[in-house]
């Protein structure tokens, strides 16, 4: 009897398997891959870093500031968290 529980199970085991497989394929094959649009503008969103390696303690190149100091905000505070 033991045996046959493991043969058993085993086999539930590896339907499983089959069934996670075959559901993953046929999400992949569902998806569709579109670009992000800028709902300001109406164009593609982009990391708004270009050519240089922009550091986390640097001035963010999007140009914020802060409202209160007026002082550029850092990188690391501002788009590091959507883009880095």
């Amino acid at each position: 009897p033991l045996v046959e529980y493991k043969t058993e199970g085993h086999k539930m085991f590896q339907g499983l398997l089959g069934m996670i497989e075959s559901a993953i394929a046929a999400t992949i094959l569902k998806a569709s891959l579109r670009p992000t649009v800028d709902k300001k503008v109406g164009l593609p969103t982009e990391a708004p870093r270009k050519g240089a390696k922009v550091g986390r303690n640097d001035p963010c190149p999007c140009g914020k500031k802060d409202s209160l100091t007026g002082k550029p905000i850092k990188y690391k505070k501002c788009c590091w968290p959507k883009y880095g």
